[in-house]
């Protein structure tokens, strides 16, 4: 009887055990580091055309702009619409 119930309970309380621990260590909240995006520099108007330059982190507080530190980077290759912020000045 004693076997059977170790046979049973203990499998149990390792999954349940499993399941804990991964729920501790979820990064949905995580708040680390920004994931690296390309920038781009828009070179002409018409038709828009755009040009790598440098990567941003995609933080929130300051511009992300090109080495020259006045030319704003952008997100997309194809348009340069959206503007691209990053944590550091």
């Amino acid at each position: 009887m004693k076997s059977n119930v170790f046979k049973i309970v203990l499998p149990m309380a390792v999954a349940a055990f499993g399941l804990a621990s991964a729920a501790g260590t979820s990064t949905l909240n995580n708040k680390g580091k920004a994931a690296i995006v390309p920038g781009y520099e828009r070179i002409s108007s018409n038709p828009v055309q755009c040009q790598y330059v440098a990567d941003c982190d995609e933080g929130s507080q300051f511009a992300c702009t090109a080495p020259d530190g006045v030319t704003q980077l952008y997100k997309e290759a194809n348009t340069c619409q959206t503007p691209l912020r990053r944590d550091e000045q």
